[in-house]
């Protein structure tokens, strides 16, 4: 589909009911590493904590309705267990998500240091979404509880792009960064 008619499909207000032409994507991978980053500057000296807490942050906020950016290969589609199929459209979804979630966890550290829990916290709030693509080939335990325990909690409606999607997820970041930074003093 042409960008410019992707872009029209994605506009709209409110909530949406999930169903086959709007799929279970993930959110922002970079609203999930700021959450997870931010967890992870109360807990300086305890990385596993910070690890496993930013991990438990990814499945609070997939409850919340959400904005997402659209999959379109196939082969990275959740659910779909599809070959890999090297094409434009894995290609595309690769820079997509690629910079979505470098740029959440580079944008954690400069705005809050780097440490090793910034890091992790950031990292495992990313995970459970890549791992959705090991459970579509390898279904086995424990990647098989996990994903039941994904779909089940993700929330059955999502955000249209304008005006609450991105806005709300934004609205969200901001308000992290900031209660984090007024509660340490950065």
């Amino acid at each position: 589909m042409p960008i410019s008619l992707r872009a029209v499909e994605l506009l709209g207000c409110g909530l949406v009911p999930l169903n086959a032409k709007t799929p279970n994507c993930p959110m922002m991978l970079s609203t999930h590493a700021m959450v997870g980053a931010a967890i992870g500057t109360f807990c300086p000296s305890q990385i596993g904590l910070a690890a496993v807490l930013g991990f438990c942050s990814h499945f609070v906020l997939d409850a919340i309705p959400h904005w997402d950016y659209p999959i379109r290969s196939g082969s990275l589609t959740p659910g779909r267990g599809l070959p890999i199929r090297f094409d434009r459209a894995l290609l595309e979804d690769l820079l997509t998500i690629g910079a979505d979630g470098l740029l959440g966890v580079a944008a954690a550290i400069i705005l809050f240091g780097f440490s090793w829990s910034v890091l992790l916290g950031a990292l495992s709030a990313i995970l459970p979404d890549p791992l959705q693509l090991v459970h579509d080939r390898l279904p086995h335990e424990p990647l098989l509880a996990l994903q039941r325990f994904h779909r089940w909690i993700h929330s059955d409606k999502r955000m249209n792009l304008l005006p609450f999607g991105i806005t709300s997820q934004l609205v969200l970041i901001m308000s992290v960064v900031v209660l984090t930074r007024a509660t340490h003093h950065f």
